[in-house]
């Protein structure tokens, strides 16, 4: 059984930060958030319009971004026999390069 234990307190990437909505916000800020930019695609719970601070918003940010992508891929290459689901180590063999960033 594989596991990963996350320590969010002292994790660098995150120091145990998360979003929450503040008293005046720009009612359209979790839309400009989600908003790419060229070929990079937002997502995570500070970009749900619905589920901000949540689990439930990354999760559903997440999907609209790859949507999004997936999307963009199309109108650029205009044909989705490029697009072949990868496991493993068969991901080298994609045509379309792709980058994935954590911040």
């Amino acid at each position: 059984v594989k596991y990963l234990v996350s320590r969010w307190g002292s994790d660098i990437n995150s120091l145990g930060c998360y979003c929450f909505d503040l008293i005046g916000k720009p009612v359209d800020l979790s839309e400009k958030i989600q908003r790419p930019v060229d070929n990079l695609f937002f997502a995570g719970e500070a970009a749900s319009v619905d589920h901000s601070g949540s689990v439930h918003g990354a999760f559903t940010t997440g999907i609209l971004a790859a949507q999004a992508c997936r999307r963009r891929i199309f109108e650029r290459y205009s044909m989705f026999n490029l697009l072949h689901p990868t496991v493993g180590g068969a991901a080298d063999e994609v045509s379309i390069p792709l980058q994935i960033s954590r911040m």
